[in-house]
């Protein structure tokens, strides 16, 4: 399965399809990373197991969508910081 990155979604899509079932949104990003499953989420955002489908190996990989709960541009701002981090 496809993960859907868009957080209004999140749904799940079969492999072969490109565009996401209920939005209609690419589910590889960048044209290369297929995202599998969420494997976390918490304040910041988003973390889901993916794979990188330019690499002849297709090794597996990671996706961090910042998504911060927080509110107030000084909280934003540091939340940024730590996710950079």
């Amino acid at each position: 399965m496809t993960q859907c990155l868009n957080l209004g979604c999140l749904k799940p899509n079969p492999l072969e399809i490109k565009l996401c079932q209920s939005w209609g949104e690419k589910l590889v990003l960048a044209e290369r990373y297929r995202p599998l499953k969420i494997i976390g989420q918490g304040g910041f955002g988003i973390t889901f197991e993916a794979v990188d489908e330019y690499k002849p190996s297709k090794p597996f990989c990671v996706i961090k969508q910042f998504f911060p709960q927080a509110q107030g541009t000084k909280t934003l701002s540091k939340a940024a910081e730590l996710f950079a981090q």
